[in-house]
């Protein structure tokens, strides 16, 4: 009879590892945590402020001013926000503080919130994996996972090099990553279950969490790697029933599963996969796409901050040690884990594959696998090489927290011994580096001491665990979770010692005021449709965070057509044709790399990132432009490559010609005298006022996008591409009222399909819950 004093011990045994968890993430981020000003960090400025608190920032201004951020007027003279998937905005998590902000009435998005968003990540990974490991250690006839090695496994995935340095700064990497062990706990159940659909209908909320957090190429990876699981685990389960049941089982559990996935992330997947298609990243060459680890980076496995600023797959020298046990203990024991093979294989396969083009493996991965093409920077699979050593440092803790035979007595105690021979090496190359530092004098002054520091942190680690599998090898009464809790400190030791600081600093106002900026504002403006062009002058989104409007942007996915219209139309014609009247720039004077003189007016000279980058007021004509034109003449050419080399021409007027390639819907359509002016804009609508003497084409300033539509006198016109990337519409002859409305219809078709399958997987939960015994 289980008595109530029972029950209650379980329940506490069972809390106490989150628990242990919370207060450890309390304890690594206290410096973030805490209210005291003088002991206060944050997290590395650059990207982290740059990028995603400027994108939190700007998603915000639009809800304020009750519009959803489909489109952002501010960057790239008009960028789909919400396809975008660093945008986040549909991520429940970012959603939801987007909109609880707004209801307590913040002026701005802040820093603390950004903050907060990063630091429960981390806490999701490590209460993530440890619920992973506690389910998925659970092989049928085998002793189930021990709480103390999962939590030993949690904290190093958790609290390691990856999660805690790099990828907490690109916030979108963070939050993917977050949620892989709970992808891959649903898999493990729905390869296992009986009643699978339910957890099928689970795992897809946790892709559409996964895929709205905002990073494809991590998502791609934990796809990747949950495929490949999921047929270990359902060959696990069950080899027994043949081949043909076998497939059967996976073609409809995965099916399914894969299905609703799709389908709950269409509102997100429909316009990302869009945008990507036209984007910059549609594809990319094998050197682009084939950056990753130098060789030598396999170093990071034990050494931190030396070779790297980041420690991706620094995991411990404990738990390294504790995986090397669990891949040793398959080899010589075939009745072991079976699950220790199939994460071997992953953490080799994503090894290879993190060298990128450095090794022979990511060629396969670049001609084969889907997805290879659209994504660089190879060395993110780290995320999945050290997923697979945490497992395998769990697995070999718990194998060590067991009742050990003689045999593996002697094995550990040879374990022990290697490492305390590797420890003493690193001692004395670490008294050695010291002396060399003391004879060297100043010049060695900055990187030896580091250097030093870092090789010290691996002589504890390998001195310590040295001592501990001595200790277990010889352990007579003293009790193992008293080893297994040393262990774990030892584990804590090293992780916060290396990791704690990776990525904080000092705390700094994440947008000061800019010397730079602040000549340029509504007085300054000749007309309040321009835009200011950022040549390498001012931070990532600088001034759209000033309120005002870019010609460029911080996102590393830009509309290509556009990209190609930056770095191909000549300077002289681009910042005409975008309204640009400011230009903040590393050059001296506007002239042009073709030798043109833009008129310009010295506003401001400060220093950028260690150069002087000056403000210019651009003085072209005509001033009063505001941003609609009719041109007097319009050509056709066959392909982008005669279009730049037109605008090239010495008589090319940007404002007199406008330029169409062909097959094009305006190729009836001829130049002639008229006039434009736009009466209202705001993001995602222009009002334009036109008096034409013969049908032609309207144009204004800004990027051309598909959604966008053309309301002329009432009636739907179709927009089109001019000058390769501009927003013109036909329009006939005389007065006209033209209205340009950006209507995302592939997010309203993303949003029914997912609203459809959210009902799907309601209904289908619901039916098979009341079906007693049933196997889906």
């Amino acid at each position: 009879m289980i008595t109530a004093s029972h029950r209650m011990r379980r329940w506490l045994a069972a809390a106490a590892p989150l628990v242990i968890l919370v207060l450890l993430w309390a304890l690594f981020f206290w410096r973030i945590l805490t209210p005291a000003s003088a002991d206060r960090l944050t997290f590395q400025q650059g990207d982290f402020t740059l990028q995603f608190l400027a994108y939190r920032q700007l998603a915000y201004r639009q809800l304020v001013a009750g519009r959803f951020p489909v489109i952002e007027e501010c960057l790239y003279s008009g960028h789909p926000f919400q396809a975008d998937p660093q945008s986040q905005v549909l991520y429940p998590p970012v959603l939801a503080a987007l909109l609880i902000g707004r209801a307590l009435g913040w002026a701005e998005y802040p820093l603390r919130a950004l903050e907060w968003e990063v630091m429960l990540h981390v806490l999701l990974a490590a209460v993530g994996m440890y619920g992973f490991l506690r389910v998925a250690g659970n092989e049928p006839g085998r002793p189930r996972l021990q709480r103390l090695a999962a939590l030993i496994g949690a904290v190093a995935y958790g609290f390691g090099g990856f999660m805690t340095g790099y990828a907490m700064l690109q916030t979108a990497i963070l939050q993917t990553a977050a949620w892989l062990p709970p992808i891959l706990l649903a898999l493990r159940q729905l390869a296992a279950r009986q009643r699978w659909l339910p957890i099928a209908a689970l795992l897809a909320v946790l892709v559409f969490c996964a895929f709205t957090a905002g990073h494809p190429q991590t998502l791609l990876f934990v796809v990747y790697t949950g495929a490949v699981a999921f047929i270990f685990w359902l060959w696990q389960a069950r080899r027994d029933e043949g081949r043909a049941a076998l497939l059967r089982h996976g073609l409809a559990r995965g099916g399914v599963a894969a299905l609703l996935a799709i389908g709950l992330s269409a509102a997100q997947l429909v316009p990302t996969l869009s945008f990507m298609l036209a984007s910059t990243r549609a594809s990319l060459t094998f050197e682009q796409a084939g950056r990753g680890f130098a060789l030598h980076d396999i170093a990071l496995f034990a050494l931190t901050g030396v070779i790297n600023v980041w420690q991706p797959i620094y995991v411990g020298i404990a738990p390294l040690a504790l995986a090397g046990a669990a891949v040793l203990s398959g080899i010589r024991a075939p009745g072991g884990r079976r699950d220790v093979w199939l994460w071997v294989a992953v953490g080799l396969g994503a090894l290879a594959l993190s060298f990128g083009a450095n090794a022979i493996g990511f060629d396969l991965a670049y001609l084969m696998a889907p997805g290879y093409r659209q994504f660089q920077a190879q060395e993110r699979h780290a995320v999945i090489v050290t997923f697979a050593l945490c497992v395998l440092a769990a697995y070999g803790a718990g194998l060590l927290l067991r009742p050990l035979r003689l045999r593996a007595r002697l094995r550990l105690w040879r374990a022990a011994r290697g490492l305390g021979l590797w420890g003493a090496g690193a001692f004395s190359a670490l008294i050695g580096l010291l002396v060399v530092q003391r004879l060297a004098g100043d010049p060695a002054q900055a990187a030896l001491p580091i250097l030093a520091d870092k090789l010290a942190l691996i002589v504890l680690g390998l001195l310590a665990t040295a001592a501990l599998f001595a200790w277990r090898a010889r352990l007579g009464a003293t009790p193992r979770r008293l080893w297994g809790g040393v262990l774990l400190g030892l584990v804590i030791f090293d992780l916060f010692s290396a990791n704690r600081d990776t990525a904080m600093q000092p705390p700094a106002e994440p947008f000061p005021p800019n010397p730079l900026i602040a000549p340029i504002g509504p007085t300054q403006q000749p007309n309040q449709h321009a835009r200011v062009y950022n040549h390498f002058g001012l931070p990532l989104n600088g001034a759209c965070i000033a309120g005002l409007n870019e010609v460029g942007g911080g996102s590393p996915i830009v509309l290509r057509a556009y990209k190609s219209f930056l770095d191909n139309a000549p300077e002289e014609v681009m910042v005409k044709l975008l309204n640009a009247r400011h230009a903040v720039t590393w050059r001296g004077a506007m002239e042009t790399p073709e030798g043109v003189m833009i008129p310009w007016f010295l506003l401001a000279r400060d220093m950028f990132e260690g150069k002087e980058a000056s403000t210019y007021r651009l003085d072209w004509e005509p001033q009063t432009f505001n941003g609609a034109w009719i041109p007097g003449r319009i050509t056709h050419v066959p392909s982008e490559a005669a279009m730049y080399a037109r605008m090239r021409a010495p008589d090319f007027d940007p404002f007199a010609e406008a330029i169409l390639m062909r097959p094009s819907d305006g190729e009836l359509l001829h130049g002639t005298s008229g006039s434009a002016a736009i009466e209202g804009k705001s993001p995602g609508y222009i009002k334009v006022a036109v008096n034409a003497d013969a049908p032609t084409l309207l144009i204004v300033s800004e990027a051309y996008h598909w959604n966008w539509v053309a309301l002329v006198n009432g009636q739907v016109t179709q927009p089109v591409a001019v000058n390769g990337a501009l927003l013109g519409a036909p329009i006939p002859a005389g007065a006209s009222s033209v209205e340009f409305s950006y209507r995302p219809l592939d997010l309203y078709a993303g949003g029914v399909i997912s609203a459809l399958t959210a009902v799907v997987m309601a209904w289908a939960v619901v039916w098979t819950t009341g079906r007693r015994g049933a196997s889906v």
